[in-house]
């Protein structure tokens, strides 16, 4: 993507045994080769097929790895070390421009290309060296979302090259920034929707590379124990168009189907354009006065959202930016089965 004052976006990811844990990794790669100009992945030494699955991708560089072992069970180091292998063989030919990173089980809608070049436009005139993305963590199936305190609700995913930005730890995040912009941009976290047995191999497979080996038992108990206790909302927006094979191959619904009318009593005007643009009904009608089939907003917003389930102002980490009204008004419409 060629941006207005002539610097380019790439990108840069790391895989390895991608098929073996069932990583939508072809998914990732086409949303990462289709918007940048040139994509680095660090290909680990993989046994099952992974790397011929790779290079059938244009305008995506292969760096061959080896992972270092020794780095197993001490905080998820071969993670951000894998990562900075990739990006690093980014700097080496791209020495300006902005690099935006997926790990392989996150995409980022096609819709949302145009917002993220003019975010990173913007970020780059305040003087930015990185953006941070809001997060939607698909939690077992395609259609809720996790909003528990354990789940990260932003993180750098886009760095400007001619910078000290490297990755750090489990690959989360990023260390080195002086400015960051926050961008209402969502990256798509598929990690937890999986064929349940690769989901927990995967998962154990993620413990064994942040916690030392003896602790692996404590620590398996306390995530499922955790994961038990997941919040979650209803998902009924759209996901990205490569996703599409992958969402109904597990009996999801890729596509809600539109309602015939959708009654909507709104008197703080929460709906705009763009949102009853994408309102999936074949009527919409934003009525003067509350009815019993009408989808109501309270006057007092702020306390409560709707008459039916309550919509918190955001992810429950502590750290969360809060969601928009309009977020919140999409997420009131989702637990309706109102898809947008």
């Amino acid at each position: 993507m060629q941006f207005s004052d002539n610097f380019s976006l790439y990108g840069f990811t790391l895989l390895r045994n991608g098929l073996k844990y069932d990583y939508p990794f072809r998914e990732c790669l086409h949303a990462l080769t289709e918007l940048c100009e040139e994509s680095f992945i660090a290909l680990g030494d993989s046994e099952d097929g992974t790397e011929a699955e790779v290079k059938k991708f244009q305008g995506l560089t292969s760096v061959e790895t080896v992972w270092d072992m020794s780095l197993m069970g001490d905080g998820g180091k071969i993670l951000s070390q894998q990562t900075n292998v990739a990006l690093e063989a980014l700097r080496k030919k791209h020495h300006k421009g902005w690099a935006i990173y997926l790990q392989t089980d996150e995409l980022i809608h096609e819709k949302d290309f145009e917002q993220i070049k003019k975010d990173i436009e913007t970020a780059a005139a305040e003087g930015c060296d990185a953006i941070r993305f809001r997060y939607y963590h698909f939690w077992l199936n395609h259609n809720q979302i996790a909003i528990s305190k354990r789940w990260y609700p932003q993180e750098i995913r886009a760095i400007k090259l001619d910078s000290d930005i490297v990755s750090h730890g489990d690959a989360q995040g990023f260390i080195g920034q002086s400015k960051v912009y926050d961008s209402d941009v969502h990256i798509f976290h598929y990690g937890h929707v999986r064929d349940e047995e690769k989901r927990e191999a995967k998962q154990e497979l993620l413990i064994k590379m942040i916690r030392p080996g003896e602790k692996f038992k404590k620590y398996k108990a306390r995530e499922e124990k955790a994961f038990k206790k997941t919040e979650t909302l209803p998902y009924y927006g759209p996901h990205p168009k490569w996703m599409k094979e992958r969402i109904e191959r597990f009996g999801d619904v890729f596509e809600m189907p539109e309602k015939d009318v959708v009654k909507v009593y709104d008197p703080r005007g929460i709906i705009d354009e763009e949102l009853k643009a994408r309102i999936k009904t074949k009527k919409l009608e934003l009525i003067p006065e509350k009815e019993s089939d009408s989808l109501s907003l309270d006057p007092n917003f702020k306390e409560r959202l709707g008459f039916g389930p309550r919509i918190p102002t955001g992810m429950k980490s502590p750290i969360a930016r809060p969601w928009s009204e309009k977020q919140r008004m999409e997420f009131l419409l989702w637990s309706k089965g109102i898809s947008t």
